[in-house]
């Protein structure tokens, strides 16, 4: 088994062993490495990699976009999925321009939009009497 077929097993595994009220934070941590890869690819110039990437977060965002419950959710799904569509219009544009500094502007819109979904995960999913849950030491080491 090739180091590819290795890394696709853990992500597959990391999701299956996640609560489910990591799966939308997962998400986020995705989208935004894909965000950030494809910031270094266009100033590096591989606009290859660069559509790669984007593609794969555009991709991501139709996903969060597709799982909202906009009857349960009401008013906060309608914003929500207004956000991922414009989150969807800016990576069109940020492939089209090449614009660096509207991707990083993109970034940290959604940067704080996942410690967001972090903070009301660790509320449904507390802290172990360690002080730490597991998926936070996770995240922690995936920060580093």
């Amino acid at each position: 088994m090739g180091y590819s077929a290795y890394t696709s097993k853990y992500v597959e595994n990391d999701v299956i062993s996640r609560p489910k009220e990591w799966l939308v934070p997962l998400l986020y941590e995705h989208l935004l490495a894909h965000l950030r890869r494809a910031h270094v690819q266009i100033g590096q110039r591989d606009y290859e990699g660069k559509a790669a990437s984007l593609e794969k977060a555009s991709a991501i965002v139709i996903e969060l976009l597709s799982t909202l419950d906009r009857d349960q959710g009401g008013e906060l799904a309608q914003r929500l999925a207004a956000l991922y569509a414009y989150f969807g219009t800016e990576i069109l544009t940020v492939g089209r321009t090449l614009d660096l500094e509207l991707l990083g502007r993109l970034v940290d819109m959604i940067a704080s939009l996942h410690e967001s979904w972090i903070i009301a995960a660790r509320t449904q999913w507390p802290a172990t009497a360690a002080g730490k849950s597991d998926t936070d030491s996770l995240y922690e080491a995936r920060r580093a």
